[in-house]
């Protein structure tokens, strides 16, 4: 690439960031109808927890360094009905010593077009997330605690399992059901969604995606498309997006309950139980209301995972459980608690936990810019596979920063 071009890309790149707003990012105009909105994200973590590093059987403390993601956002705007999206993640590549790579790679995460006729009719076709339930359409950007709750990645695409740690890591007691997408956390699909306003204090938002979910392609005559529909229904104030988030830091006054409904035939073989169906459900609500001199945020999630018990692994997976989260937002100050269990399908308990989660967030320039300090403790109900523990504690150190 030659001088010029670095300097014209350079120019460009600044110009854009010169024009952002706070929420938008950088926007260039290229007409009256269209633009490019560029924008990034940063989740910088310190991790202090446990792990049986010589293997004897007990805890031994240990200190990671953890860059949770790293993104960069490109919004295409056409016109007023149509426009595209791309987002990438950071994603780490171990060190080898016979190649000699060291840091990391960017792959795209999200990648769609979105058809939009009016704020009732709008399509989205491509790589998004598939909406299963409330948490899975929570912005990363705008979460209240350090991460979503363990439990909210029992869903299909996101593996049938359960994270510790914050949702850095998946607890192998929890999952072991061998389910993974060929997108992993989003999928591939149309979706169909609308949002309006019933009566001045009533809003609904509904979706409906047919996706490719998990493809087991051993004995199959067919395909099997994945089906994923969910209603949400908000009083007072609205949420009118396909996202949500999980605090609008005093914002918005609204209560909303939500529904999901998660469907795929044949995602898991056996050859003596033939193959098992999938059926994810889940039923939510979520409220933020002034109280004080501040403001109250608090959510809460049931959910329910069908895997047919095909297999025993699939029986760790499997279950229901739920989570109730809530925090409150003053003078740019938000203490928040979270609390989730969740109860597998196996026999003696293997997969069965409690989780309990406090901390505290300082927000410097709202969710573009904040700081959150968490302690968790996750107590399964047998003891670690391997060891003599009963409970595992974390304490991140998390860095935020989005446009």
């Amino acid at each position: 690439m030659n001088c010029s071009r670095i300097t014209s890309l350079v120019g460009v790149a600044a110009g854009l960031f010169a024009a952002g707003s706070v929420w938008a990012g950088a926007e260039l105009k290229i007409d009256d109808e269209s633009s490019i909105n560029l924008g990034f994200r940063v989740q910088a973590y310190t991790i202090f927890s446990e792990q049986d590093l010589d293997g004897d059987g007990s805890f031994d403390k240990v200190t990671d360094f953890a860059v949770r993601r790293a993104r960069l956002r490109l919004l295409g705007k056409v016109n007023k009905y149509i426009s595209a999206f791309i987002q990438t993640e950071f994603s780490d590549d171990p060190v080898s010593a016979s190649s000699g790579s060291s840091g990391g790679d960017m792959r795209i995460i999200d990648a769609f077009v979105n058809l939009k006729y009016n704020n009732w009719a709008q399509l989205y076709a491509g790589q998004n997330m598939a909406p299963s339930s409330r948490q899975t359409l929570t912005s990363s950007g705008a979460m209240m605690a350090i991460d979503r709750p363990g439990n909210n990645t029992k869903n299909l695409t996101w593996g049938a399992r359960s994270l510790g740690k914050f949702s850095t890591s998946t607890i192998g007691d929890t999952n072991d059901s061998a389910l993974s997408g060929q997108n992993g956390v989003r999928d591939m699909g149309l979706t169909f969604f609308g949002s309006g306003s019933l009566s001045d204090t009533t809003h609904l938002k509904y979706y409906l995606g047919f996706y490719d979910g998990i493809q087991n392609s051993t004995g199959l005559t067919d395909k099997n498309l994945r089906t994923t529909a969910r209603a949400q229904l908000n009083f007072f104030d609205s949420e009118p997006g396909y996202y949500n988030s999980s605090t609008y830091l005093g914002k918005k006054k609204t209560v909303g309950f939500g529904v999901s409904y998660d469907v795929q035939d044949q995602v898991q073989g056996n050859a003596i139980d033939g193959y098992g169906d999938y059926a994810y459900y889940s039923i939510d609500a979520f409220a933020e209301w002034p109280l004080g001199e501040g403001t109250l945020t608090a959510e809460a999630a049931f959910s329910d995972l069908d895997l047919d018990s095909v297999t025993a692994a699939a029986t760790r997976s499997e279950g229901d459980g739920f989570y109730v989260q809530a925090g409150y937002f003053m003078n740019n100050w938000q203490p928040w608690i979270e609390f989730e269990s969740w109860d597998a399908k196996t026999v003696g308990g293997l997969g069965d936990y409690d989780m309990y989660r406090i901390g505290i967030t300082y927000y410097l320039k709202g969710q573009n810019a904040n700081i959150k300090l968490g302690l968790e403790s996750f107590d399964p109900d047998i003891n670690f596979s391997g060891t003599t523990e009963s409970s595992l504690s974390t304490i991140v150190l998390g860095f935020y920063v989005t446009y």
